[in-house]
């Protein structure tokens, strides 16, 4: 055991040495560090700079452009006193136009209470409309019997019609025209004359 436990010690202790040929030493390491972070902090330093001139730009800008404190409480006063008055003038005009309104809808009150509710309205139209159409019913009622009734009578007298005109076209079967009954009465009276 103690054999084997020296044969794997030595194979780890040949890895090790073999791994730590492909790895840079400690001062190359350290070396590549400090020249790594020194590129990275001139870099953030000339950043930083940057920032810090621009930041002034804008400080310096913003104090250029912005009024004082006391001119821009004049401004913020004149605008309140501008939009006061004219909210005074805008009030006093809606004040005025509902007491109007107010007026007009009394008007309306007034003038609903001397007509009829909607439904006494309704009411009303319905009782006059079904009268109506009572009266318009009992009137068709009386028409068609009276159509019925004349229908009746012109069948009669269809059939009279046809009656009297079979009887007269019989009739006149049976009579001889004028003109035949001339020349039947010329030929008797030449058989008279001549015999």
């Amino acid at each position: 055991a103690l054999k084997a436990s020296h044969s794997k010690h030595a194979q780890d202790l040949e890895g090790m040495m073999k791994a730590q040929a492909f790895h840079a030493s400690l001062p190359e390491r350290i070396t590549y560090l400090e020249k790594l972070l020194g590129d990275s902090a001139d870099k953030h330093a000339q950043e930083l700079q940057s920032l810090r001139d621009s930041h002034n730009k804008h400080a310096q800008d913003l104090l250029d452009h912005h009024a004082t404190v006391e001119e821009r409480i004049k401004y913020v006063e004149k605008l309140l006193g501008d939009s006061a008055d004219k909210h005074a003038r805008e009030l006093k005009a809606l004040k005025a136009a509902h007491d109007r309104h107010a007026g007009d809808l009394s008007e309306v009150k007034a003038s609903h209470a001397q007509h009829a509710s909607l439904p006494d309205r309704i009411d009303y139209l319905e009782k006059l409309l079904g009268d109506s159409a009572d009266k318009h019913a009992q009137e068709l009622d009386a028409l068609r019997t009276a159509h019925d009734m004349h229908a009746k009578e012109l069948s009669s007298y269809k059939e009279a019609h046809n009656k009297l005109s079979s009887e007269s076209k019989a009739q006149s079967a049976r009579h001889m025209s004028t003109a035949e009954r001339l020349d039947l009465l010329e030929s008797r009276l030449k058989h008279c004359f001549s015999a």
